[in-house]
């Protein structure tokens, strides 16, 4: 049956009639609830300390996850003691079953929350990213803790509901065997989540170790371009501005020097990124004279932060190369970098042509900076970390927003 038999179908038109006759935010809303459903069950298994998706959507869920993992285990126990063709048995035991596992679910999903407002962004960061055996045993602790006390929340509730006492409702649970199936529930959660955690930690450390490797093919093959170019210009001011020749092969030594300690580590801090920084703008000062000028404010505080290496540069670059070298004039570019509420913020802002200016033909590997930045993020933070780069009245404004992690 075709979609268009199935609208000519009188129920069908009769809900397609009321749909279109509902009002225009209605209809949206409705139009976007599976996606708001999808992406608040993919949060349901990151911890961050800020959800776009609304709570109530996280909240059912994990209702009707939990209400599905009781059908099926009720559905086995009656298989397996025979009583799952008597209706009674369903009747009566039902409405007991998907409350324990529901209550049980939402209490561990307010633990989990509560540990979210709790916690630093950068701890959470750091404990989301697991790999560690001790973190894997915090959060088992967690969910456990809140399977515990979903339990006792669910036998108030049932005495409350049924107006009987606590121990009627216990040994009636226990005629049925659900401490049993409880016991076997923690335990193969338990060590479900112990598994899925250390997969997981493996697949994140393979992710990054891959996306890794992509930035050292990307920077060798964008090293060759500048260093030809860095030559070329030294080449041209030897014979007419000795000094400045001499500057630039200085400052070009100080490039390579920090950018070659950097790439052979797995981490960086924005000290030795800024320092970095500072010896690439020198060396366009130099050959863009008077038409480039730049600031870089960090304090003491941001530049203990630790991050990946050579994120900064790419930013740097498009800004120049994209930006300022094009434009007659020149301009200016301002790095600005600070800590605030457990997040480092690293901006990079120039006065140049802007994101709608017709780009230049790009070197090899350019095109891929931006891109090459948002997954190093995404697999090294999960989530918790972002690059936006929006247009200004003037230039471009780009900013990368991470956990505050500080060197000892």
């Amino acid at each position: 049956m075709t979609m268009r038999d199935a609208i000519r179908r009188p129920g069908c038109r009769f809900v397609a009639r009321q749909f279109a006759a509902a009002p225009p935010p209605l209809r949206m809303a409705a139009m976007k609830l599976p996606s708001i459903l999808v992406a608040a069950w993919h949060s349901l298994w990151l911890l961050q300390k800020q959800h776009s998706e609304p709570a109530w959507a996280r909240v059912l869920v994990c209702t009707v996850m939990a209400a599905g993992l009781g059908a099926v285990m009720m559905l086995l126990t009656g298989l397996l003691t025979g009583l799952a063709s008597d209706g009674n048995w369903w009747r009566v035991m039902a409405p007991v079953n998907l409350t324990i596992c529901v209550v049980i679910a939402n209490t561990v999903l307010a633990l989990f929350r509560l540990l979210e407002l709790a916690l630093p962004a950068g701890a959470l960061a750091t404990l989301a990213n697991g790999g560690h055996w001790r973190t894997t045993v915090l959060l088992n602790a967690i969910g456990l803790a809140g399977l515990a006390l979903g339990f006792v929340l669910s036998m108030l509730l049932l005495v409350t509901a049924s107006g009987r006492g606590l121990d009627n409702v216990y040994r009636n649970i226990a005629q049925q065997g659900i401490q049993v199936r409880m016991l076997l529930f923690v335990v193969v959660i338990g060590a479900a989540n112990w598994f899925w955690w250390r997969l997981r930690a493996n697949q994140r450390a393979q992710q990054q170790q891959a996306t890794e490797s992509q930035l050292r093919l990307l920077q060798a093959q964008i090293e060759p371009h500048f260093l030809f170019n860095t030559l070329a210009n030294v080449q041209s001011l030897i014979g007419h501005d000795t000094p400045g020749a001499r500057q630039m092969l200085i400052d070009f030594s100080d490039y390579l020097r920090a950018g070659l300690v950097q790439l052979r580590h797995a981490d960086s801090t924005l000290a030795q990124e800024l320092d970095m920084a500072r010896s690439y703008l020198q060396l366009f000062q130099i050959r863009m004279g008077e038409r480039l000028s730049y600031s870089i404010d960090a304090d003491a505080q941001a530049r203990a932060a630790i991050l990946p290496p050579l994120l900064l540069q790419p930013l740097i670059e498009n800004a120049i190369t994209h930006g300022l070298e094009p434009k007659v004039e020149g301009g200016v570019v301002r790095i600005h970098a600070s800590v605030r509420d457990g997040r480092l913020e690293i901006t990079v802002t120039d006065d140049g042509l802007g994101l709608d200016a017709p780009r230049r033909q790009r070197h090899a590997g350019n095109g891929m900076a931006l891109e090459n930045i948002r997954a190093r993020l995404r697999t090294r933070y999960a989530g918790h970390a972002a690059l936006c780069v929006t247009p200004r009245a003037v230039g471009t404004h780009a900013s990368i927003h991470l956990p505050y992690t500080a060197t000892p």
